[in-house]
């Protein structure tokens, strides 16, 4: 087993995503938490290129954008000693990564920054590794990762390693929709998020969340009553503007607003006639030009 000859450099996609929905059920044995998620990726991406070196063991990562990142501090990182010690394959390496998507906001950057390097290291071998493998080396890297290497919408369970995808009349009908993407200019630990919230022992109830999202799937429960978030209530008590502009937002929009994972960035779905000037303005009064703002869509 080693890497194809012929190809010295491979770039690739890393797109952020947005939880829909994420019930977390109860604590776990191994410290982590049993969750249910529903992740929709966008069209916002940072782009992973991995280029091969001569020296033997080498691992480099420069982190455009986001000089905190640079050296092998990242997931990235952390998916190629996973995928060395798994293939035994040790080329040189060399990481570059151009960020698009803001760091410590909830929207698995460096998750799919470590799926993108993965795929990429896949695609450079001779003899490529199996879906259930790359599940399986992502699931060691980080709870996030296994949902990035399924396309479109996803149901993440258990820690976030059981993955499927949602059907697809769901996916054609979420697929386009417009997102507005808003997050104060600070990031939020997520271990931090979820000490707070284990302290809180709020943990939804496992048969509601089932029967919650099979409602969803079967069309019987609309998006904007399906959307929900556990990890809100444990940031809210902290951070009072945040629900204090998702109420402006939707008195004033009618708009749905949620956070995204263990935030910071929180998003709306667009409906028809959204006036998303308007709607950028109001954010920015309430959380100053330093607020990042942008419109994505779901793909």
């Amino acid at each position: 087993m080693g890497l194809k000859d012929a190809i010295q450099r491979v770039s690739l996609p890393a797109p952020a995503k947005i939880n829909l929905f994420l019930a977390v059920t109860g604590k776990r044995a191994d410290g982590f938490h049993d969750l249910v998620s529903v992740m929709a990726k966008l069209g916002l991406a940072d782009l992973v290129t991995i280029d091969r070196v001569e020296q033997e063991n080498h691992l480099s990562c420069v982190c455009n954008g986001t000089d905190r990142l640079n050296g092998v501090n990242n997931l990235a990182e952390d998916a190629v000693q996973a995928w060395r010690t798994f293939t035994g394959i040790k080329d040189g390496l060399q990481l570059t990564i151009h960020k698009e998507i803001p760091i410590e906001a909830g929207l698995g950057g460096g998750s799919s920054d470590a799926v993108a390097t993965l795929l990429g290291l896949n695609a450079m071998m001779d003899n490529p590794l199996s879906h259930q493998d790359l599940i399986k080396l992502s699931a060691e890297v980080g709870s996030d990762c296994p949902s990035f290497l399924i396309p479109g919408l996803c149901v993440a369970q258990g820690r976030g390693e059981r993955v499927r995808a949602t059907s697809p009349s769901l996916h054609q009908e979420m697929q386009g929709k417009p997102v507005l993407l808003f997050k104060p200019p600070l990031g939020f630990s997520t271990a931090d998020i979820f000490e707070a919230f284990s302290g809180s022992k709020r943990f939804s109830a496992t048969e509601e969340v089932r029967q919650k999202l099979i409602d969803w799937e079967s069309c019987k429960l609309p998006t904007a009553e399906f959307l929900s978030n556990d990890l809100e209530f444990p940031i809210w008590e902290k951070h009072l503007y945040i629900p204090a502009l998702f109420r402006v937002l939707q008195e004033e929009f009618g708009l749905f607003p949620r956070l995204s994972g263990s935030g910071s960035c929180c998003f709306c779905i667009g409906t028809e006639n959204v006036p998303w000037l308007a709607v950028e303005k109001v954010i920015r009064l309430a959380w100053g030009d330093d607020a990042f703002v942008q419109q994505v869509q779901i793909i």
